[in-house]
């Protein structure tokens, strides 16, 4: 199986190349080689290629950033989904799209939000994270969309320069007082646990249509934090604060745990978070 992979150095993208199983030939795209906002470059590109399936891990993802450049955000992550998708078509191959929480408005809270749940977004970042969904869903017949949450991993995310385990990591370190939002709960989830995840997904060729994937049950990112400085041994003072006194340029949904009804599932998110910290030691 021939596999382009677009945002090869991004934070999931590192993650998928570490864990390529055998006999995949992989082609790693960085925006270098493959800015998905021009279309004519995308055609090109994954026409040449031939690929029997197209993975797509580029993003805008700077979620404050977006309300202000909500033109710059929508070309990356709404366009350039169209613009592959579309190539894709052309060429018959299959397309897998990552998508995230935040095409949900955080009102359910009873239950987290499973495949069937409709989406609401309250922000920049994910109305224009939903238009590309949309686009995917409609633009090309072969495609999996991935909706996956507050993603960490060794290598950083290339959109924001690191992640909420190396800010946190960092600050602790510079014995920084920690406060940290309480009251707003998520599904953090292991990069390499969703890279695994997605190479088993796709091996049988068979899945389509849209899959939630993280790491199983749910946490505030003040319990997250607990977690981060438990498994790493750093002592830090940290206060829970409402996300009321944590003011952010864009809003956030307060509750976007996710859950799959379609039988996928990751471990939990404290093993996980367990092995990723172990890996961070080391180094």
């Amino acid at each position: 199986m021939k596999v382009a992979l677009v945002g090869a150095d991004g934070q999931l993208g590192t993650d998928i190349i570490w864990t390529k199983p055998e006999g995949v030939e992989l082609i790693p795209l960085t925006i270098n080689e493959l800015d998905i906002k021009d279309r004519d470059k995308t055609w090109s590109v994954i026409g040449e290629i031939e690929p029997d399936l197209v993975i797509n891990t580029a993003a805008y993802v700077r979620v404050d950033d977006a309300e202000d450049n909500a033109e710059e955000a929508f070309k990356v992550n709404a366009i350039g989904a169209k613009n592959l998708a579309e190539a894709c078509r052309e060429i018959e191959s299959i397309m897998l799209h990552i998508s995230t929480d935040y095409v949900f408005d955080g009102k359910k809270v009873s239950e987290p939000y499973s495949e069937v749940d409709v989406p609401n977004p309250i922000n920049v970042y994910g109305l224009s994270k939903y238009a590309g969904d949309l686009f995917v869903q409609n633009y090309t017949e072969q495609h999996c969309i991935l909706r996956t949450a507050s993603l960490y991993g060794k290598a950083g995310a290339y959109g924001k320069g690191g992640n909420f385990v190396y800010t946190i990591l960092d600050k602790a370190k510079r014995g920084e007082t920690l406060r940290v939002v309480d009251d707003i709960q998520m599904s953090p989830t292991y990069a390499l646990d969703l890279a695994k995840e997605i190479w088993s997904l796709t091996s049988s060729r068979n899945a389509s249509g849209i899959y939630h994937i993280t790491n199983s049950g749910f946490c505030s990112w003040y319990e997250f934090t607990k977690k981060i400085l438990e498994f790493s041994k750093i002592e830090a003072e940290i206060i829970p604060v409402s996300h009321r006194e944590y003011k952010t340029k864009a809003r956030r949904p307060q509750w976007t745990p996710l859950m799959s009804v379609k039988g996928l599932k990751l471990r939990n998110w404290e093993s996980a978070l367990e092995d990723f910290m172990e890996e961070v030691v080391k180094e």
